[in-house]
């Protein structure tokens, strides 16, 4: 990995007194706010640039700070605000820092589970838009699926079946549910379909968890015809395999909608753990 040379996009400034007090402990609110908002503006439109790209490594808080000229407490602000949005990873030991991290689809799964429980998301729309995506999924692994892919498909409703009978952790059922999900979008060959539907899904798994009795194994009779007709290489029986049954679940989650907040439902979605 090689360190980002920041001097080439951030030109040091003389520091005047008057940068010396806005780097200081008695700087306003306001201003604080003002240069936290461009450092990070800053380093995110050098990302977009290719400046910064995923593996490189940020100057020390201390010298980014001189670069700036702004106070350390206002840099690390805005390198901690952007590894909360998953744009940065910090490391520890000598060779440690602040590194720009590799695209990861936890964080938007993150913000989508957090905007359901805001209600700016509902799960009905969300519900009717991840039919839409994996609908389209199945047909695309109809035509650029390898059996290889489908055998892995075969493998997880395997381990899903196994799972329910003895009766595992919900946190990992979780995981082995949604799972099929994401290796249907991957047979699709199409990254923006992985990773929608692995931000949409968190919530919807967990809300069919809590009723589990009752679902699961339509869960694995569906998906089980869902394979039959990708290894046919049947577009429109997959797609409506798939349609049919995230409808049935689209008007069963819907049912379930006002009670949201009673299920005792994880707020952090599963796709953000590692599986055990």
């Amino acid at each position: 990995m090689r360190d980002c040379i920041f001097h080439q996009s951030y030109k040091r400034r003389t520091r005047t007194n008057d940068d010396r007090h806005l780097g200081s402990s008695n700087e306003s609110g306001d201003m604080s706010n003002r240069l936290f908002e461009e450092i990070s503006i800053k380093i995110r439109r050098d990302l977009a640039s290719g400046q910064l790209r995923p593996g490189d490594k940020l100057p020390p808080e201390r010298d980014l700070a001189e670069q700036m000229g702004v106070g350390r407490p206002v840099v690390r602000e805005a390198l901690r605000a952007l590894e909360a949005c998953g744009l940065l990873e910090f490391r520890k030991g000598a060779t440690g820092g602040a590194f720009v991290r590799p695209g990861d689809a936890a964080t938007m799964t993150q913000s989508i589970s957090d905007l359901i429980f805001l209600g700016a998301i509902s799960l009905d729309q969300l519900t009717e838009t991840r039919i839409g995506l994996l609908r389209q999924a199945a047909e695309l692994a109809c035509q650029r699926g390898s059996e290889a892919e489908f055998d892995a498909l075969d493998a997880n409703i395997e381990e899903m079946i196994e799972a329910h009978q003895l009766g595992i952790a919900d946190d990992i059922l979780i995981i082995i549910i949604q799972r099929f999900y994401q290796l249907l979008s991957q047979a699709a060959h199409n990254e923006v379909l992985t990773m929608m539907i692995s931000a949409l899904s968190g919530v919807i798994a967990q809300v069919l968890l809590k009723h589990r009795v009752g679902w699961m194994e339509e869960l694995i009779d569906v998906r089980q015809r869902i394979v039959q007709k990708l290894r046919a290489r049947d577009s429109a029986g997959a797609a409506s395999e798939v349609t049919e049954h995230l409808e049935a679940l689209h008007a069963f989650v819907a049912e379930h909608a006002q009670s949201l907040h009673t299920l005792g439902i994880d707020p952090v979605p599963a796709p953000t753990r590692s599986a055990a």
